[in-house]
């Protein structure tokens, strides 16, 4: 099982759980608008703790670990795969695991009614654990009354903890799994991954083949936003261990109204180069076009990332995960390196933002002392207390350049892969537990009280919401489900920690694009030579 080990879950790890070049929705710790999970690696010199989440609703007990008991016996293995995607190898701990059907075939529509027989009647108790942070735990106790409403007799027991991986960690060791929740070992994303060797975690496949809930005919798969199931795997293609939460659109925010006074273009109406332009424009206005999070360089990675994709290509960005030889080398991948301190050495950056935290450079932003900032969609949540009731902010994807090989309106979108379903006592229960999560109830639940977006493919059905998550709405649409993910730092950490080290540093000036991929390519080359790590093949390459 898991083994005791400190857990670091700082804002750093939050960005590559989320992938922007590491996938979502984590930042929430942050008092962010979004949670935790898919995978890439960001550059960031040191990482913040996260900040103090708004305080959330009670969370029930237990909060304290109970001690550790000795791990339940697994269920003898089927002999052969069970229909949901279930390998055959994989120690259940459950006997309800039986009631799968062994002929289901992938992609086949799971009738309600045909799924509620595999359930059976209701458990004594079905248990919810999930990380108690900035969204607050009434959107799990508002699912659990709907599951409780739909099945009579059953009962969802909703507990939470600021620090679960902590309090839940004796459990794991022990075999005792909770079943459902969110979050549960800290590490981010390789983490995550260890969870499912582990058996912490089943496998949900089948989950994506039972009909949605209120939408009769249609599969739970089809309901989920476009590229939200894929971002939620992890990397891992062979099955499906995590399901998406909540979209984090990732990318430019602009000053929206300071835009239109001055009649400049929304950024990604904008080719790269023309979007240059405007930063002349903006300056010349007496405004500094950009303010970032200073201590925390790796916001810029927010913008660098989808560049990249939009230059080099989707096979580029395969390459660099796949520790291909010269990846980091690709004249397009250098160009689109090469723009960050462009920006830098322009003098288009809000002066003093480099010594800022980053709610220091982001209040720079909703101040309307610069016209742009790299952020996610947390940032209205986590600016909230201090921003003008009159301000509005939208968000941009990057501009692509004139000449790139990616989708120009790609965005660094991603559905983190919070939600897991435990191998305990009761995994089927925890599935329908997540089948819920995907109703319209709780998306219009997520949009007004928390001001997130679900990950469904209509997130704003009958809620009231502002220009920021509209924007955010409209960028993801434009997308067409093109979404910028790199997993390198992830899955190798040593790349990830020198992209890390030098990021700041390079944005300046300090280190060349030269010496920097130099050193990508060193790293690269030890990981591709080093038989004591596990090789991940990225097959998404066209």
């Amino acid at each position: 099982m898991i083994s005791p080990k400190k857990p670091t879950l700082t804002r750093r790890q939050m960005l590559s759980l989320m992938g922007a070049t590491g996938a979502t929705a984590a930042l929430v710790a942050c008092g962010a608008t979004t949670p935790a999970a898919a995978p890439t690696a960001v550059p960031a010199t040191k990482a913040s703790e996260p900040t103090k989440a708004p305080e959330a609703t009670k969370a029930s007990e237990p909060t304290k670990a109970p001690e550790a008991t000795k791990a339940p016996e697994a269920t003898t293995a089927p002999t052969a795969a069970a229909g949901g995607g279930y390998p055959a190898d994989f120690k259940a701990r459950s006997e309800s695991w039986k009631a799968l059907p062994s002929d289901h075939k992938k992609g086949e529509l799971i009738k309600q009614g045909d799924w509620y027989a595999m359930l059976g009647k209701p458990p004594a108790e079905i248990e919810a654990a999930f990380w108690l942070e900035g969204w607050g735990h009434g959107w799990v106790k508002d699912v659990a009354e709907q599951l409780e409403k739909e099945h009579a007799g059953a009962k969802v027991k909703v507990w939470g903890d600021p620090r679960i991986w902590e309090t839940l960690q004796p459990r794991l060791v022990a075999g005792d799994v909770p079943d459902v929740g969110r979050l549960w070992i800290s590490g981010g994303q390789a983490a995550q991954i260890a969870g499912t060797v582990d058996g912490v975690y089943v496998p949900v496949d089948i989950l994506l083949d039972v009909e949605a809930p209120s939408q009769p005919g249609k599969r739970l798969e089809e309901v989920l936003a476009d590229g939200s199931v894929k971002a939620a795997s992890m990397g891992i293609s062979e099955r499906q261990w995590a399901m998406p939460f909540a979209q984090t659109q990732m990318g430019i925010y602009y000053n929206a109204a300071m835009f239109e006074k001055n009649k400049w273009p929304q950024p990604d109406t904008l080719s790269w180069e023309d979007f240059l332009k405007l930063h002349e424009e903006i300056a010349k206005a007496g405004i500094a076009p950009w303010t970032y999070q200073g201590k925390y360089p790796g916001y810029f990675d927010l913008v660098v990332t989808p560049l990249i994709y939009k230059k080099a290509g989707q096979k580029a960005m395969c390459d660099i995960d796949n520790l291909v030889e010269g990846a980091w080398k690709n004249p397009d991948v250098m160009w689109a390196l090469e723009q960050m301190p462009t920006i830098f050495k322009s003098g288009w950056v809000f002066k003093g933002a480099e010594a800022m935290s980053h709610t220091e450079g982001q209040q720079v932003f909703v101040d309307g002392k610069a016209a742009m900032v790299p952020c996610g969609t947390w940032l209205q949540r986590e600016q909230e207390a201090t921003t003008p009731k009159d301000f509005r902010m939208k968000l941009s994807s990057v501009p692509a350049p004139k000449d790139g090989k990616g989708f120009p309106k790609a965005l660094a979108n991603t559905a983190d892969a919070a939600l897991v379903v435990g191998n305990g006592k009761n995994p089927l229960w925890g599935m329908e537990y997540v089948r819920w999560v995907y109703s319209a109830r709780t998306a219009k639940y997520i949009a007004e009280q928390v001001g997130g977006m679900l990950a469904v493919q209509e997130p704003l059905v009958g809620a009231t919401v502002n220009d920021a998550v509209k924007s955010a709405v409209a960028a993801v649409k434009a997308a067409e489900g093109h979404y910028p993910t790199s997993y390198y730092g992830a899955w190798y950490p040593d790349m990830g920690k020198v992209m890390g080290d030098a990021w700041g540093d390079y944005l300046w000036g300090k280190v060349n694009v030269k010496d920097l991929t130099d050193n990508l390519e060193r790293a690269a080359k030890e990981a591709r030579e080093d038989s004591t790590i596990k090789k991940i093949t990225r097959t998404d390459c066209q």
